[in-house]
């Protein structure tokens, strides 16, 4: 399926990581403008596409910070123009059972996760509601374990964390489909990153999801043609 994105602005937090950039790379490809929210100056020089005309990319965003993550959005909109999506990959992943797992552990999983996915929904409906187009589109990384916890054994912080998303996503989608803003999530299981090699050694990295393959789906919910999925958190499994 191909998407035409000619003059659209879609916001990608997590964008310069493994699936962020295979999502960023497909919408530039289709016309896009995007515009890239970098924790730090590390992940802003490893950015394969910092430099593209088409893409506008910021270091030193913590998006668990409600001011800078308004900030930012306010800077891309004034850089690219109406926000038109937001898709919101950031995050983090640790393992670990809950004798292992202090309190500072499990809040800094539930920031990585629910609160910068919180900060960037709030955020992205707020300029919606503002934007030269009629509604908008919302997509959410959750996981796997977020709709089967059991899978998230030895991983609590994170499945709970994940399992935030899915519930914001949910009721956000609830909230402002009059809008018609449609938000949505995918559930992945293991994406093949280079983190997750390393986190997992031992597994079978031939059967986990290809960022491409995700992106694409992530592409088609943030499309216009997409003009009645909403509330939906789909599971994306492959053969994992």
């Amino acid at each position: 399926m191909s998407f035409d994105f000619k003059n659209r602005h879609i916001i990608v937090t997590g964008g310069a990581g493994s699936l962020g950039t295979a999502v960023v790379e497909l919408l530039v490809e289709s016309g896009a403008k995007c515009s890239v929210p970098c924790f730090n100056n590390a992940e802003l020089n490893t950015f394969s596409l910092a430099d593209h005309s088409n893409v506008f990319a910021l270091s030193n965003i913590d998006l668990s910070d409600e001011e800078t993550a308004q900030t930012f959005y306010a800077d891309a909109i004034a850089e690219h123009g109406s926000l038109w999506a937001s898709v919101h990959i950031a995050g983090g992943f640790r393992m670990g059972e809950i004798g292992d797992t202090p309190l500072t552990d499990f809040n800094q999983q539930f920031n990585l996760n629910t609160v910068t996915c919180y900060n960037s929904c709030r955020t992205a409906v707020q300029w919606m509601r503002k934007s030269d187009y009629s509604g908008g589109r919302i997509v959410n990384v959750a996981a796997r374990p977020a709709l089967e916890p059991r899978q998230g054994k030895g991983m609590i912080a994170y499945t709970v964390s994940k399992a935030g998303v899915a519930a914001l996503t949910e009721s956000l989608a609830a909230e402002v489909v009059n809008e018609d803003i449609l938000v949505n999530a995918i559930a992945p299981s293991a994406i093949d990153t280079p983190q997750n090699r390393e986190a997992m050694p031992d597994a079978n990295f031939d059967k986990w999801l290809k960022p491409r393959q995700l992106a694409r789906q992530i592409l088609y919910l943030v499309s216009p043609d997409n003009e009645v999925t909403r509330g939906s958190v789909i599971p994306v499994y492959g053969k994992s």
